[in-house]
């Protein structure tokens, strides 16, 4: 506690100063002998309490006092007077004395006016402490209820109802419901669905907020909190959000060399779109999480989605041997599965990619009946050890090649084979890709692409072809009619057969016969 003593008479000074040394309480001790002196100490130093003489050279202790305080400082006072002038008191108690002590005084009586003044000096910082303290505890107290009502309007569609709305204008966030807004999601890199636990991660969250608090400061109808996996979560109605997402990330990287992931929603127009704006975000932030370094994610990226390839279709694909084609599929696919809502951590993107294997793996054994593919418990480690968007795409890419390479062997060409002699056969008759793939036990669907990468034909357009070219030559070295060659490769229709002989040859079955 700090104490000035200003006094022009010595050894009325001296016998102030003994008075401090038999006291407990531990005292800073200033003294002068002039008032201008006494103001400068009082200027730099603030003390609690100011003991002054009224008669001093040059100013009176009164108009020192009047000099001294203010709205800002309201230090206790004791006049020390050899005047017992009731004006001087009057003046004394405005500035706010506490008391008021007549020479000559005795140094027990003056010890005891000084020791009741800082009595009630730490009474009153007491108080003061307390009072700072209930309104600290009262701010955080409607804070922490702000915060989980946001996180709770996050997690799950709210409606704007009259509480609710009343919610919003004691926190001063009415401009929720009048106005349009976007989120976004922010934490350090890597951590789609939040940091581990510990006092590193948790000092990483509390650096970010500090420096977010800071570049937010100006921004008006603007609020930010931490989610249940104490991600940032900011919603903003400024104009210039993309701008102050950069400022963030590049302030948190300038200052505490961490890099952020972050993920910007759509921007909404109603309240009860928080939750879908928040999920939007997340979307977004997880994908950026899990990406390079120079990618950056938002509701553009996660919004148009346009699906990707159902097992289905990526068995047919891998049966093609597309590598390209393969490639992007997979791609497409993992962007796609980790902006699925419920898709929150590295073992969600490994159990979806692990289902959506089996799947493919059943649809080749449809396609291909003598097929046994597994998945290998190998790609099931590597994909652990996955940390970003390309590690699993590069995974997973690497795996479905391999087994497109697989998949022809010497075996797929004798199949080919077979449907050929199975053909060569039975031309005349009425045949079907079903009735061959079955003859020879194989899928229709995987003996048409197989039959069509072999021979560069689909099923139909060779058997067309096998035909006409076994009518040209019945046509040129025997003498039947036509409608019985018609008949005998196949075609029951005279008409049509005329019609597909001319497609394939230039000419009618006669002009070919006896030429032009």
């Amino acid at each position: 506690m700090k104490v000035i003593l200003v006094e022009d008479e010595p050894n009325s000074l001296m016998g102030m100063k003994r008075a401090f040394e038999g006291m407990d309480t531990e005292v800073s001790l200033f003294t002068s002998n002039f008032a201008e002196e006494a103001m400068e100490i009082i200027s730099e130093h603030k003390p609690e309490l100011i003991v002054t003489d009224i008669m001093l050279p040059g100013m009176t202790g009164l108009d020192l006092i009047e000099h001294s305080i203010g709205e800002h400082y309201r230090p206790k006072i004791i006049i020390v007077s050899g005047y017992n002038d009731f004006e001087y008191a009057q003046r004394s108690i405005r500035f706010g004395a506490v008391d008021y002590l007549l020479k000559p005084f005795q140094t027990m009586e003056f010890s005891e006016k000084i020791r009741k003044a800082l009595l009630l000096i730490q009474q009153e910082k007491e108080q003061s402490n307390y009072q700072q303290q209930q309104h600290t505890f009262a701010r955080m107290g409607n804070q922490l209820m702000r915060d989980n009502y946001l996180t709770d309007f996050c997690m799950k569609h709210t409606p704007l109802d009259e509480h609710n709305y009343q919610r919003l204008k004691l926190w001063n966030l009415e401009w929720l419901a009048e106005q349009s807004y976007s989120i976004f999601v922010l934490d350090t890199k890597g951590y789609p669905d939040g940091k581990p636990s510990g006092r590193n991660y948790a000092l990483q969250t509390f650096a970010i907020g500090n420096i977010l608090a800071e570049v937010l400061r100006e921004c008006t109808q603007t609020v930010f909190f931490k989610d249940l996996k104490h991600r940032w979560i900011v919603i903003t109605g400024n104009d210039h959000v993309p701008e102050l997402m950069e400022s963030v990330i590049y302030n948190v990287r300038r200052f505490q060399k961490i890099e952020l992931a972050i993920g910007l929603s759509a921007k909404m127009e109603f309240f009860e779109h928080i939750h879908l704006a928040y999920l939007d975000a997340m979307r977004a932030f997880r994908i950026h999480s899990l990406s390079g370094p120079s990618e950056m994610s938002s509701e553009c990226d996660s919004s148009e989605s346009i699906g990707y390839m159902t097992p289905e279709q990526m068995a047919s694909l891998l049966c093609e041997q597309n590598e390209e084609s393969i490639t992007r599929a997979v791609n497409q696919f993992i962007r796609e599965m980790v902006m699925l809502e419920g898709t929150e951590s590295g073992r969600d993107i490994i159990r979806g990619i692990l289902n959506y294997l089996s799947e493919v793996h059943d649809s080749l054994r449809g396609l291909k009946s003598d097929y046994s593919g597994e998945i290998p418990m190998k790609l099931w480690e590597t994909l652990e050890e996955c940390s970003t968007i390309q590690d699993y795409q590069h995974v997973l890419s690497d795996h479905l090649i391999s087994v497109s390479r697989k998949l022809f062997t010497p075996k797929i060409n004798a199949i080919v084979e077979r449907a050929l002699e199975k053909i060569s056969a039975s031309y005349m008759e009425d045949i079907t890709l079903s009735r061959i793939a079955e003859e020879i036990s194989i899928h229709p669907v995987w003996l048409s692409q197989l039959f069509k990468k072999e021979t560069g034909q689909t099923f139909t357009e060779y058997l067309a072809d096998f035909r006409i070219n076994r009518a040209k030559t019945l046509l040129r070295d025997t003498s039947m009619k036509v409608y019985e060659i018609s008949t005998a490769v196949g075609y029951n229709d005279l008409q049509y057969f005329g019609t597909l002989f001319k497609k394939k040859t230039g000419e009618t079955p006669k002009e070919f016969r006896y030429g032009k």
